[in-house]
């Protein structure tokens, strides 16, 4: 049976989509190919930041690769420990007398000591505030009258405030161990007594401490950039519900030679 000339061109139509539909589904294919290669790129496995992994991130590290060495735990034979030393010239001495003979209960005088065990205890002072008070003294000329008032330190601005040493406790507290605002007053208040600190005095000296060193931080990145090696890294933190990235660099120290 002879095919009439419409029905060869119907034919060879389909045949021509039939091949351009198989193009483009090899072409989706491919490029679902490439989205998953893409999606499935993080900081561990690409040249992607680890910011770009947010909150997603996985453990850089499964499972601990140590394997079983079948020693004991604790410190091993032979290696030598460090523990608290006694000093020489302790902060303070407290004395510790008995008044009567714990065998036949005769009366025991200072005269009768014959030698003194020693032991020492390591603990932090009661933690207070310090009070100082200035004091600029005013006086008045006796040749012309005129009044001339000394002048206090250069950090001594208010009638009453806290002091330098209580203010880098607090920076430090809110900057270097993450403590909120809030929870640093608390703190203060509990270790210190400072009932009085707020958390906008913990922000206002946080932004006056981050002008200060703002040269120093200059200085810094300038040696990082001149730096031949040096390490870059990123830290996440939730700041109001998003997750913001600290980017940090560090120079590398030559090994001598």
């Amino acid at each position: 049976m002879e095919l009439s000339s419409d029905v060869w061109a119907l034919i060879e139509g389909l045949q021509r989509e039939l091949a351009g539909l198989r193009a483009e589904n090899a072409a989706l294919k491919q490029e679902v190919t490439d989205l998953r290669r893409q999606l499935g790129k993080n900081s561990s496995n690409s040249s992607k930041p680890p910011s770009s992994d947010g909150l997603g991130k996985k453990p850089r590290i499964a499972g601990s690769l140590r394997g079983v060495s079948g020693k004991k735990s604790g410190g091993q034979p032979g290696h030598q420990g460090d523990t608290l030393r006694p000093v020489a010239k302790p902060d303070k001495i407290e004395r510790h007398e008995v008044t009567s003979c714990e065998h036949c209960q005769a009366a025991l005088t200072a005269w009768m000591a014959t030698g003194v065990e020693k032991r020492q205890v390591f603990d932090m002072p009661e933690p207070r505030l310090e009070v100082t008070e200035h004091h600029a003294h005013i006086y008045t000329c006796a040749c012309c009258r005129g009044v001339t008032k000394a002048a206090f330190p250069p950090e001594v601005t208010a009638y009453v405030q806290y002091g330098s040493r209580i203010r880098a406790a607090a920076v430090y507290l809110n900057a270097q161990q993450l403590i909120p605002e809030d929870r640093v007053g608390d703190v203060m208040q509990d270790l210190f007594g400072a009932g009085r600190l707020c958390p906008a005095s913990v922000v206002a000296w946080g932004e006056k401490k981050a002008e200060e060193l703002t040269p120093v931080a200059a200085h810094i990145a300038a040696l990082v950039v001149q730096a031949p090696v040096r390490n870059l890294d990123e830290t996440g933190f939730r700041i109001s519900g998003k997750t913001q990235w600290l980017p940090s660099g560090c120079i590398v120290p030559r090994q001598p030679r």
